[in-house]
């Protein structure tokens, strides 16, 4: 069986078995790799029917990543085609780069640092904003989710969650409590979305959300950038404290003249949540070991 990697970057390539190119499903790559009969791709490759079609040999997609919106399931479906994900590469390293975001914001961090590189050594003007006993308000309790909520327990936070899939019993283990997304908007100082790209999540967060929020609170989303309405978030984005964010609507066309770069109450980071030494391991790991049950099911 030919087998191509799509969209690998250096780090992964260590890893993975087979051939690999680090451009996506959707830029030019050599005719031969049009033949392959398994690919692997991750959530820069829109694998819509289009595209799909250049490969005619097509049997097994295995995408790199927890989400699946990326791709069209029903074509794959009627073209007989296995589509593979991998569920869980590791949720506590996206729930760790929420926090690193969370403390930057929170610990001026960045703007300590204009003043050591000028020469003044000074924490004037800096004074931070303390985590112990804020309410941390968790939007989506799967992995990630319930990652994200044992971080901010050990940080002696107190925790409201929203979730369409309630877990009871995480809740009484974790010490969290359930409440309506309106209820958890209008009393949490922090906010942090780890819910997954849906028809029904798409803007969950719009003006009407927004604007229930209190003024110097905190807003996080590490999930999918189309949770936030970016032009309703920019309306509104003098109320906030801090905006984390490591994914963005449309981030495909990302460039410098996005609006949200002049606002300097926004860290972006580049979808990068998932990027760990130890993730990259274990994405490959799975994706190797995805292909070869595929093969050996076909042998079989």
């Amino acid at each position: 069986m030919q087998i191509v990697h799509f969209d690998v970057d250096s780090e992964i390539a260590k890893y993975l078995s087979g051939p690999k190119v680090h451009t996506s499903i959707n830029q030019d790559f050599s005719e031969d790799m049009k033949f392959a009969e398994c690919i692997s791709i991750k959530i820069g490759s829109q694998a819509d029917k289009k595209t799909l079609e250049k490969f005619p040999d097509l049997k097994l997609l295995v995408t790199r990543t927890v989400g699946v919106d990326h791709i069209d399931l029903d074509y794959c479906f009627s073209r007989g085609v296995t589509v593979q994900n991998i569920p869980d590469y590791g949720a506590f390293n996206i729930a760790e780069h929420a926090f690193a975001m969370l403390l930057y914001g929170c610990r001026n961090i960045a703007s300590s640092q204009l003043d050591i590189k000028s020469g003044n050594f000074t924490f004037e003007g800096h004074l931070s904003y303390a985590l112990k006993g804020k309410k941390i308000g968790v939007v989506g309790t799967g992995r990630i989710g319930l990652e994200m909520i044992k971080r901010a327990k050990g940080f002696e936070m107190e925790v409201l969650a929203f979730d369409i899939h309630k877990k009871e019993e995480a809740a009484i283990d974790h010490g969290f409590r359930y409440v309506s997304l309106e209820e958890l908007l209008k009393n949490v100082d922090i906010l942090s979305l780890h819910a997954p790209a849906t028809t029904e999540t798409h803007h969950l967060i719009t003006s009407k959300e927004l604007e229930l929020m209190k003024s110097g609170s905190i807003i996080l989303n590490t999930a999918r950038g189309d949770l936030i309405n970016t032009e309703a978030l920019i309306k509104n984005i003098k109320k906030f404290r801090f905006v984390g964010l490591d994914v963005l609507e449309n981030e495909k066309n990302f460039d410098i003249n996005n609006p949200l770069l002049k606002f300097e109450n926004v860290l972006i980071t580049p979808h990068m949540a998932f990027y760990s030494d130890l993730s990259v391991k274990e994405i490959a790991r799975e994706t190797n070991r995805l292909i070869e049950e595929y093969l050996l099911e076909k042998q079989g």
